[in-house]
């Protein structure tokens, strides 16, 4: 015998809190980092995978490199990334620019020679920190972070592909 139609509908609506939303979306996030996470450790934690990251990492950093990296000494890296300061002065050229832009133009032009400044001497007070000895990753030197990085990684692989 088939089914009468419903003469009315009722809808229930369950509504939360700020707390509860609060609690909800903390589940999803666990959830969602423990999907992806999981995978990405069991990967790293064999010799396999840790090689295949390894090699991909030195590939990208390899081409802010120069082709002899390996080869050359600190001071010879630290003259070839002397572009790093330009690089500084211009990101602060282009905040300092924008940041003054309420000034009209000679705002935007003060606040970008301010900002270039700024940029270039941060880089110099990183060089002087790391030549009196403050290691590389606690001074500001991207570069300077990516030969350390390059040669660590490279390291890594050289001792993984002699355990295989």
């Amino acid at each position: 015998m088939p089914k009468p139609k419903p003469d009315n509908i009722v809808r229930h609506e369950i509504v939360l809190g700020r707390s509860e939303r609060e609690i909800v979306d903390s589940m999803a996030m666990a959830y969602n980092a423990n999907r992806v996470l999981s995978p990405v450790l069991g990967m790293l934690g064999s010799t396999t995978g840790l090689l295949l990251v390894s090699t991909l990492l030195l590939a990208y950093l390899e081409r802010f490199l120069p082709e002899d990296w390996q080869d050359r000494s600190e001071d010879q890296l630290r003259d070839w990334f002397e572009a790093e300061n330009l690089t500084l002065a211009g990101i602060g050229f282009g905040l300092g620019a924008i940041l003054g832009m309420p000034g009209g133009f000679v705002g935007s032009g003060i606040g970008g020679v301010v900002g270039a400044a700024a940029g270039s001497a941060t880089q110099e007070i990183a060089e002087e920190a790391q030549a009196a000895g403050v290691p590389k990753l606690m001074s500001y030197g991207t570069f300077g972070q990516i030969v350390g990085l390059a040669r660590v990684t490279k390291g890594v692989i050289d001792d993984l592909q002699g355990s295989e």
